[in-house]
């Protein structure tokens, strides 16, 4: 009973300071003769007392195609990404994680390392240029040690050329004092 009585004052006490307020907005809110209303999308709506629910904010009206919680269009998007990750998601990331990983499909056939190394030793043995036989490790010889020696040398001149072509060796003429002026 008391509990009662306390929400039925301080509801009076609400009730009261809103009809200041009412009072005091009214004049505010009544426009003054010949102006012209301007930028109003729709007339204003009157406020019910009682809220309705679900509650819509603003201007947004409700309908069947607004996916508001609980709604048939938010319940229709949640079950389909629900649906789409569970059942269908599911093979493709097994299927990518099965197919697409290169390392997997590069090492088909290579032993694993093992945790002795007295066991690893196989890989220091594997030479791949010597199963082309001699000619084979002497192409691979002359790529690696004499050729490869010019062809660093040609690119940094290639390189180089570029650069001077480009003015990019210049770059700081811009902000160079000439002799004269020093």
């Amino acid at each position: 009973l008391d509990s009662a009585s306390a929400g039925s004052e301080s509801r009076q006490i609400k009730i009261a300071s809103m009809a200041l307020l009412r009072l005091r907005t009214s004049a505010l809110s009544r426009p003054a003769t010949g102006t012209l209303r301007c930028f109003a999308a729709q007339v204003p709506k009157a406020v019910d007392d009682a809220p309705t629910y679900p509650l819509v904010y603003g201007r947004c009206e409700e309908t069947v195609m607004s996916p508001y919680k609980g709604g048939p269009v938010y319940l229709w998007l949640r079950s389909s990404i629900l649906w789409l990750r569970r059942v269908p998601g599911r093979h493709w990331i097994r299927w990518i994680e099965r197919n697409w990983d290169y390392q997997k499909m590069c090492l088909i056939g290579v032993p694993e390392f093992h945790i002795d190394p007295t066991k690893n030793r196989w890989r220091y043995y594997v030479d791949t240029s010597y199963y082309g036989g001699m000619l084979d490790k002497s192409h691979e010889d002359w790529y690696r040690y004499i050729l490869m020696y010019p062809a660093l040398a040609y690119f940094f001149h290639c390189t180089w050329c570029r650069i001077k072509d480009n003015d990019k060796d210049n770059f700081l003429a811009k902000w160079r004092v000439p002799a004269d002026e020093v």
